[in-house]
């Protein structure tokens, strides 16, 4: 007759932390490396509006384009285009900065010009530009004299977009009356009349 005995409490607990043992220091030890994968890819703009990159200055370029005159009244189309490679957005009012013509020639190269700007058009909405997409504002003002105040010979402008410290001249001749100026909020193509 064969007797088996059964291993007591003791050792069976000792043989299962010696194989627990044996686990946790072999995965310690695999010479199998531990690989974990990143994509690296361009830094993305910081700035944002909703989930699109704002505009600067340095991605766009700005052309005027006489719109036409009535009743004492003219107005330029700045066009807006993205030149840059990615998708952008503007949103709001830009703000211009007048000069007067120099005679050495070069935007923004006269003398500051003093003309009161006031908001006009629609209020701003979300404009996203494609790369060559465009957008516009416009320049409106008056051609005659107001309240005995004369016209003004401008050059050039100095273009700021909104919430940016950037600028850039932009070539313009005209001669506003009155001492006011009124800019509309960036937007879509053919979206505003004076």
């Amino acid at each position: 007759m064969v007797i088996i005995r059964r291993p007591s409490r003791r050792f069976t607990l000792v043989m299962f932390g010696l194989v627990a043992a044996s686990i946790v220091f072999g995965a310690c030890g695999s010479s199998k490396p531990n690989v974990t994968s990143t994509t690296t890819s361009a830094p993305k703009p910081t700035t944002t509006i909703g989930a699109t990159a704002k505009c600067t200055i340095a991605l766009l370029t700005f052309t005027p384009v006489f719109g036409g005159s009535a009743a004492g009244g003219s107005y330029f189309r700045l066009n807006v285009t993205n030149t840059g490679p990615i998708t952008c957005a503007l949103d709001g009012y830009p703000t211009i900065t007048f000069f007067a013509p120099n005679a050495a020639g070069g935007a923004g190269s006269g003398s500051a010009v003093s003309l009161t700007v006031s908001h006009s058009g629609p209020l701003p909405r979300r404009v996203t530009l494609k790369p060559a997409q465009s957008a516009q504002f416009l320049l409106v003002f008056t051609e005659v004299p107001v309240n005995g105040t004369g016209c003004t010979s401008v050059g050039s402008v100095d273009i700021q977009l909104p919430n940016q410290s950037e600028s850039t001249p932009v070539p313009i001749s005209f001669s506003p009356c009155g001492g006011a100026v009124k800019v509309s909020a960036l937007s879509l193509p053919g979206t505003q009349n004076p």
